[in-house]
């Protein structure tokens, strides 16, 4: 911030940090600084459209809390990034992820809520119960906030997730 910028920084409801102030020629510059690279804070910029990523909320998961079903930092994360390699969205969408039904993660108010769940998944040809979430559409915050009103689907096993808003996207 003190480098490019006049040394702001903002934190915003969604858990991101902002850099205001920076001038429009020190941006690049910026960017290709090592503190913004893959492995350490990534700058989402998607080819074309909108990412993902930039409004991405998630609570801490089952790595740090003993409530959460599941995990949900790193895969969310990861799973954001993949649908913006795969998907042009031209407008932005909040997907929201939570552990548990407890919701740090305020699901019910992401455009998707991803909510910690069991799920059934065949194993060599049994059932086993694996990490999963339910599905929640509709959220919506600011001054007419509502509530996710559809379930979309319930106990989706973790690693079907992708495929399941990968198609929800496209359809939208």
């Amino acid at each position: 911030a003190e480098a490019y910028g006049d040394g702001s920084v903002r934190l915003t409801v969604d858990e991101n940090v902002v850099f205001p102030n920076v001038p429009a020629d020190k941006v690049p510059s910026m960017l290709a600084d090592p503190l913004f690279g893959r492995d350490r804070f990534p700058v989402p910029t998607p080819a074309a459209g909108v990412s993902l990523v930039t409004s991405l909320v998630s609570c801490t998961g089952a790595q740090f809390c003993g409530l959460a079903l599941a995990e949900t930092k790193l895969p969310a994360w990861d799973l954001c990034r993949k649908l913006d390699e795969a998907l042009v969205l031209p407008t932005p969408v909040r997907i929201h992820v939570t552990g548990c039904p407890n919701s740090c993660g305020q699901a019910q108010v992401g455009d998707i809520g991803l909510i910690g769940a069991p799920a059934k998944k065949e194993v060599d040809g049994k059932k086993v119960a694996v990490p999963g979430f339910n599905i929640i559409l509709g959220g919506t915050v600011g001054e007419a906030a509502t509530l996710a009103a559809t379930d979309f689907e319930k106990s989706v096993p973790e690693d079907e997730v992708y495929d399941k808003l990968k198609a929800l996207l496209v359809e939208r």
